[in-house]
């Protein structure tokens, strides 16, 4: 798809009195965006697909807004609304006589009998008219002209949500052979013809009286048919000027006409751009209830402002109440986030300060053994005196239990020795003291953490 972008000289800025069109033809849609002085501030185009808009009726609508994006993406972001020009197939004008009488009550009378004037059925139509100035009003005459113009429903509201979905604000809707006639200076003065490759027009002091579409205008003969057809309606009216746009006829021998050629390859859009300038000439083929719906967003509404004041107060509020119970939330779970972890280490303290206790009772208990022996008459103080003295650096001792029985008095060791030789040694010591009759280790292991684990049985002598 090809594609192309011009930025102008002017100021690039978008202001409120920019103004922009677009025009849809067979095979590319052109975009123009002028200032309050019609100078081009930004004109681009994009070319459509094969098969999208044919015989100048648009066929596929999703090719058309493929289109409308890639205008979307060179021109960013566009704030106003565009008018936007259907292609010459997709729009009928006629111009119709009337007894003099009101435009609303021409408009009554075009919608009565609506499938007079128009190929297609009043509900599936949407249509406009203005008033008309002819040659024919230098003489007096109790007749006034109109221009009808009218398309079917459906074209108009899928290029309106062609639009909308390639993020195009739509402005007005109108022919672009009826737009192009604003933006040719050479047409507002006298009776003139005006030719594109596309149709042709007849203009009085500016205003398009008189429209006729076609697929190619391929030779001379389509634009003499118009001027034959000028000289029977209007006999005392000369044409003044024919104005080529897009074509390089030749009329042979003096015309009477001055030839004007017209080389802008985006006419058609500037007419559309200047739908704001003082012409009488503006349609708007849009549905009335799309142009109340954007005539009630972009208007100033008192009632609405206060609404939105009352929601934004009222999201406000919300936010500030959600986020002020959002950080409650996180204290509160920071807090039994704290009281998780102090009762963990309750806990864990009381496990400890059980087993503390525990160990306490078990020493008491030793301790009252030791003690009830130290109160009887076996030698238990010189005894453990004897056993601490030969139990070196790397032994434990961990229990003595003293026994009496009828071979005597028996203590047995219970300890702990970092290897064999440790344990060898105490034994040895305590065999050589002479307090004990006889030294037994009846059982020695290691144990998980590489210790050896000892039970020593003492036979203390008699003369103790």
């Amino acid at each position: 798809m090809k594609l192309s972008i011009h930025l102008g000289h002017n100021n690039p800025v978008r202001i409120a009195e920019n103004s922009a069109g677009l025009a849809i033809y067979d095979d590319r849609i052109y975009f123009i965006e002028i200032d309050e002085e019609n100078n081009s501030i930004i004109n681009c185009m994009s070319d459509l697909p094969e098969g999208c808009v044919v015989n100048g009726s648009i066929k596929d609508f999703d090719m058309l807004e493929h289109g409308l994006a890639q205008i979307r993406s060179q021109t960013g972001r566009i704030r106003e609304p565009v008018n936007i020009g259907l292609p010459l197939n997709d729009v009928v004008i006629r111009p119709l006589n009337f007894p003099k009488m009101s435009l609303d009550d021409i408009r009554g009378t075009i919608d009565l009998n609506f499938e007079e004037y128009f190929p297609f059925p009043r509900l599936e139509a949407v249509f406009d008219v203005i008033w008309v100035q002819t040659p024919a009003d230098l003489h007096e005459r109790n007749e006034i002209t109109a221009l009808a113009v009218a398309a079917r429903r459906s074209t108009v509201e899928h290029v309106l949500d062609a639009a909308r979905k390639a993020g195009i604000p739509a402005g007005p809707i109108e022919p672009v052979n009826f737009a192009i006639l604003r933006a040719v200076p050479e047409a507002k003065e006298g009776l003139c013809v005006f030719a594109t490759p596309h149709s042709v027009a007849s203009m009085w002091n500016g205003q398009g009286i008189f429209f006729r579409s076609a697929n190619n205008v391929n030779n001379i003969q389509d634009i003499l048919n118009t001027i034959q057809f000028l000289g029977t309606q209007y006999r005392s009216t000369q044409i003044y000027r024919l104005i080529f746009y897009g074509l390089n006829f030749q009329l042979g021998g003096d015309t009477g006409m001055e030839i004007v050629n017209v080389d802008d390859e985006y006419l058609t859009p500037r007419g559309l751009a200047m739908r704001d300038v003082d012409d009488k000439q503006k349609v708007d083929l849009r549905p009335m209830e799309y142009v109340e719906l954007e005539r009630r967003r972009y208007a100033f509404n008192p009632n609405r402002l206060i609404l939105w004041l009352l929601l934004s107060g009222f999201l406000m509020l919300s936010f500030g109440t959600i986020s002020f119970s959002l950080l409650q939330m996180k204290d509160i779970s920071k807090q039994l986030e704290e009281m998780r972890d102090d009762n963990e280490e309750l806990t864990r303290r009381r496990v400890e300060l059980a087993q503390a206790n525990s160990r306490l009772e078990h020493q008491k208990e030793h301790t009252n053994r030791v003690l009830e022996f130290l109160k009887s008459d076996i030698p238990a103080l010189e005894i453990m005196n004897e056993i601490e003295l030969h139990a070196g650096a790397g032994v434990k001792l961990d229990e003595a239990v003293f026994e009496r029985g009828i071979t005597g008095v028996t203590v047995n060791i219970d300890g702990r020795a970092q290897d064999d030789d440790a344990v060898l040694t105490l034994t040895g010591g305590l065999k050589e003291s002479g307090l004990f009759a006889n030294v037994m280790l009846p059982v020695s292991q290691k144990d998980q953490l590489g210790q050896i684990v000892f039970k020593i049985i003492l036979r203390v002598r008699d003369v103790l």
